[in-house]
Parts: C-alpha cells; structure tokens; sequence
C-alpha cells in the first residue's frame, strides 16, 4: 500500500514539474504586465507543490523519476486550457493521495497533499478566469476583423 503512495507522490511530482514548464513557455511569450505577473504566480505555485512533493518522497527514501517535459504550445489560450486541466485533475489527485495518506497513519503526507489540493484549486480559478479573458480578447479581435 505505501508503494502507491510514493507512486502517487511521485507521478504528481512530475505532473507538477510538467505544469510548471508550461507556464514558464507561456511566460516568455508577450503579455501584458498584470498577466505575465500571474502567469509568473502560477508558476511559482506549480514550483512550490513539486517541491513539498520531492520533500515527502525524500522522507520516504523514494526519489522522483523524470519526465518528458512539455512540447511548446503556440496559442496562449489553448496553452491555459491544458495548465487548466492539468491543474483541476491535479487537485482530485490531491485528494485521493491524501485519504489514502490518511489510511496508512502518514499525517505529514496527508498535509502535504491537502495543501497542494488548496493551492491547485486556487491556481485553477485564476486559470480559469485568464483563459476566460483570453478567449474572450481572441473572439474580440475575431468579431472586429470582420
């Protein structure tokens, strides 16, 4: 049973490493100001849950394994659909990781993942709302050039 544990650790660990990257490609690319600083936010937050994650797997004497990053994403908009989903489906992990902390008496697991799932959902409402405003510039600009 602890074997899915540091499993789980460990695929969100690179779940959170994928997340992080994506942002930080979404940050090199010309936004304005307020943007770029919650774009910077997020990937920060991203950063910050991967390292609570190596952390606990560190603990647990269970090192993370490595993965692939991300391919580049041109649009913005589509590039804050994927950290989006990626970031709501992180946040149900979360929660499972944490109940099953809870079962095997991992108090300092279950902690870390409850504080993850908070920070996800929180990195989610502001996703959710920047691509709101991204879709709704781009169908903007589309409604005027016609």
């Amino acid at each position: 049973m602890n074997g899915r544990l540091t499993e789980g650790l460990s695929f969100e660990w690179r779940a959170e490493r994928h997340v992080e990257e994506l942002l930080a490609q979404l940050a090199q690319v010309e936004l304005p100001p307020e943007q770029a600083a919650r774009i910077a936010e997020l990937a920060a937050s991203a950063r910050a849950r991967r390292t609570r994650l190596e952390r606990r797997l560190q603990a647990l004497r269970t090192p993370p394994r490595l993965a692939s990053l991300p391919q580049p994403i041109d649009r913005i908009d589509e590039a804050l659909e994927v950290a989006l989903a990626l970031t709501r489906a992180a946040a149900d992990r979360y929660a499972a990781l944490a109940e099953l902390s809870r079962r095997l008496a991992d108090p300092e697991s279950a902690f870390s993942c409850e504080l993850n799932r908070i920070a996800a959902e929180e990195a989610a409402i502001l996703l959710d709302g920047m691509l709101a405003s991204a879709v709704d510039s781009t169908v903007g600009a589309g409604v005027v050039a016609l």
